[in-house]
Order: structure tokens, then sequence, then C-alpha cells
């Protein structure tokens, strides 16, 4: 009875045994053992696209943003009141130096110069009857002397009036364009109230601001150019005239002003202006593509393809390519490229696309037909 108790106790010891050497080899073993063959196999090689850079020559250049100004721009308004009884203008059309705008009621004005007209005439025979009466004695010369500044009088009371009437036509004082009118016939405007506002708009300033640090790179007659979200893809050529007597205490920015020939008109006052300003020579610069470069916290980044010799399975030599992680720093950017200043060296062949599917050492295959397009970065206001 022991013995068959023993025995029973031997086979279920080796059963219980060989069901734990199955489960390790299925649930620990195995699972480790394809874990690290799949890990040791060699990956298949990334495909990205990928362009070598290139050294271009680049316009320093300085940016800024402004505004869009006449270069010469009144509200026009009447010296004198009246009624208005002739309007010569239409709303935004262009007006010729000496074209008479507006002109106003002046038939009080008239009368006045009429009835003075009449008092100086009567005064002047009455100044030549005077005359010789003195000659002979009969009158005093105090009444003549009277007479003769009562003339004086008269003819400047005259004079005025007739000034009071030409104020009453109002005349365009240079060549522009008039904005929207704000009276009517028959409306009463009073001395100084706004009739509608002349701006002369060939050429045009564009008024922008640079800060402290480009003050000493820029000068009169450098030349700016300037876009307009008006005109996407147009560029307005000018140059520096003049720049403010100095800077602002708050932000220790200047404003600088460059004129801007408009012949077609197509700047009005008032428009937002990109302005870039040509400073210095021409620089030789090593460029990218602006999708090449990684920009992270902790340094910016591009990957670069090399290329090493390796035996296919026919023992020929073949380029095998792997990528190089290498931090770079970066300067200005333009027209999709951006300028290496230091990290990458002329003939570099870095990746433009599939930079999140590889890293340091991954291999790759190049196919330049999934590169990223370049999208437009315009400023939109």
């Amino acid at each position: 009875m022991i013995r068959r108790i023993l025995y029973l106790l031997l086979v279920t010891v080796l059963l219980g045994g060989l069901a734990g050497a199955i489960a390790f080899y299925a649930f620990d073993f195995k699972p480790k053992m394809l874990a690290t063959v799949i890990l040791g196999a060699p990956q298949p090689p990334e495909t990205v696209s990928a362009e070598p850079a290139r050294t271009d020559s680049w316009q320093p250049q300085i940016a800024g943003i402004g505004t869009v100004t006449a270069f010469q721009g009144i509200d026009v308004t009447p010296q004198v009141g009246g009624v208005v009884t002739q309007i010569n203008f239409e709303s935004g059309e262009d007006v010729k130096k000496g074209q008479l705008l507006v002109q106003l009621d002046k038939a009080t004005e008239e009368a006045d110069m009429r009835s003075i007209a009449a008092e100086l005439a009567n005064n002047v025979s009455d100044l030549k009857r005077r005359e010789s009466l003195v000659s002979k004695g009969v009158v005093a010369a105090t009444e003549l002397d009277a007479l003769k500044t009562r003339n004086r009088v008269l003819e400047a009371t005259l004079d005025r009036r007739r000034a009071e009437v030409a104020q009453k036509f109002i005349y365009a004082p240079w060549d522009g364009r008039v904005g929207l009118r704000d009276i009517a016939l028959g409306s009463y405007l009073a001395p100084g109230q706004k009739i509608v506002w002349l701006q002369k708009i060939d050429p045009v300033y564009v008024d922008f601001t640079l800060t402290e640090a480009d003050y000493g790179r820029i000068a009169v007659g450098l030349k700016v150019s300037v876009t307009l979200n008006a005109y996407p893809g147009q560029v307005f050529v000018g140059k520096i005239v003049t720049t403010d007597a100095r800077l602002s205490d708050s932000n220790r920015m200047i404003m600088v002003r460059a004129e801007i020939p408009n012949p077609d008109k197509k700047l009005v006052p008032g428009m937002y202006a990109n302005v870039t300003v040509d400073a210095g020579t021409p620089e030789t610069v090593v460029t990218v593509p602006q999708t090449a470069v990684t920009y992270s916290l902790y340094g910016d980044n591009v990957f670069v393809v090399n290329a090493t010799k390796v035996k296919d399975k026919d023992g020929k030599d073949v380029d095998e390519l792997s990528v190089e992680r290498r931090f770079v720093k970066t300067g200005p950017v333009r027209d999709g490229r951006v300028s290496i200043v230091s990290g990458i060296k002329d003939g570099d062949k870095v990746v433009t696309a599939g930079q999140n599917k590889i890293d340091q050492g991954s291999k790759v295959v190049i196919d330049n037909s999934i590169a990223l397009k370049l999208q437009d970065t315009s400023t939109i206001q």
C-alpha cells in the first residue's frame, strides 16, 4: 500500500514537472527567443526624400512692417462760411492743381462790394472838389487829409471784400485724388468744416519701424521692397528717403520713411505693408530646404545621408545609405530655404521628408517623389 502511494506521488511530481517545463517553454522561453530573433533581424530601409545642401548668394536684408501714407494729404476746408452753390468733383476722382472743387454763395459779399464801391466813388469826387477849395484857401487842409484817409479805408475794405469773395471759390492746391465728399448742394459750410480729403498718391510714402540694432545698417538711398496683402506675389520697389530724428522711448524703435513710385495708383494710404530693406553687399551662404530642419528646444537638427560600401549577395560593391543626426545653427529663412551658419557644408545630402520614420543610424532609400511641396507662408492680416 505504501509502495503504491509512493509510485503515485512520483508520477504526480514527474507530470507536474513536465507540465511546468512545457508552460515555461511556451509562455516565457519561446516568446523571449522570438523577440530576440526579431529584434536582431536587420530592419528594412525607410523611404525618404533628400537633396544636397547648396551654396547661394543672398543679399543681407532687414525686415519691417509699416503703413502706406500719402505723399501729401489734407482735408479740404473753407476759410469762410457759406451755402454751397456748386460742387465740381465726384467722390474718388483725380483732380488737377487749380481745379475748382466747390463754390459758396457770394451774393452778400458782392452786394457789400457794390455799396463800398459807390461810397468810394462819392468820396473820390468829394476829395477832388475839396482839393480845389483848399488851393483857394476856402477849406482847411485838415479836411482834405480826413477825406484822403477815408478814401484809403474804403479801398482797403473793398479789397477785403474781394478777398472774401475769392475765398468762396475752393480750388485743388495740387494734383491728387479726392475721397468721399461730405457735403451736398445747398448745405451750409462753417469755416474749417471738412469738404473732402485730398491725397497725392504718386509717389507714396511707406513708414515702417526698425529696431535700434538695425538703425546702424540703414542709410538714405537703400533699396526697399514692399509687398502688400492686396497684391499677392507683386513687389513694389522704392528707396529710403529719411528717418525720424529720435527713437521711441517706450520700445527703442525708430520710424523710417521710404518713397515708392505709384504711377498706377494701386497703393492707397492706410495699407499694411511688409517691408524688406537691402542692406550691405551679397553674402555667400549654405542653404537647405526649410523642410529639412527639425526645430526643437534642445537644438535645431537635420539628418544627413551617408553612403558606405557593402557587398551584396552576389559579392558586388553597392552603396548602403544611413542617416546621421547633426545639430546645426540656422540663419535667415528666404523663399523656402534656410541658411545654415554651422553644422552643414556644401554638398551634404540632407533628408527633406520622412524624418518621423528615422533615427540616428537608420538605413534609408531615397525617393524624391515623396518630397514635400512648399506651402504658402504669407501672413494674413
